[in-house]
């Protein structure tokens, strides 16, 4: 344990500042993505107020039953069900990364260079299936789904709105 080290009293702890930064902010576009599809999909923008209590998760479940319901086609409802179920996987990893403490670690001794990984002190322990170490790699990965999903899922929203507006064009 001796090779882990708090955030704090690291000085070459800036490459994971930023991937942790580019983690939360890329996944603040699927945050946004919710309201934009509550609002969307219900036509109902007056309910933006109770749209904005519900958590990440039961936004993520309304948008699933307005799919259902008011989906065009089988394969759309199908492949917006499957982007906003690995929202929900992704919103995981997003926070445990973002409520929960960190420490860098190294693979090596002399504690040379960039720490080779962060650990995830998961003190609530909310999902022990989850790795309690992310590499540099995984982080790397996990930013750059995020913004795919995120890309795919604004695709999925304008196609739906361009063929409501063109059945009430």
């Amino acid at each position: 344990m001796n090779r882990i080290k708090h955030a704090i009293v690291r000085p070459l702890s800036a490459v994971w500042i930023t991937r942790v930064g580019k983690l939360i902010i890329n996944f603040g576009a699927l945050e946004f993505e919710t309201y934009l599809w509550l609002v969307q999909l219900s036509e109902a923008p007056e309910k933006f107020p109770e749209f904005s209590k519900l958590r990440f998760t039961q936004r993520v479940e309304k948008i699933m039953g307005f799919v259902k319901s008011r989906g065009y086609s089988e394969n759309w409802k199908v492949e917006t069900q499957k982007c906003w179920g690995e929202a929900l996987d992704k919103a995981k990893f997003r926070n445990r990364i973002a409520h929960s403490p960190l420490t860098f670690g190294w693979n090596k001794e002399p504690e040379e260079g960039w720490p080779d990984f962060i650990g995830i002190v998961d003190l609530q322990q909310r999902d022990s299936s989850q790795n309690a170490l992310a590499s540099k790699a995984e982080m790397d990965g996990a930013i750059n789904s995020i913004v795919s999903l995120a890309t795919k899922l604004v695709n999925l929203r304008t196609d739906w709105c361009s063929i409501r507006d063109s059945r009430h064009g």
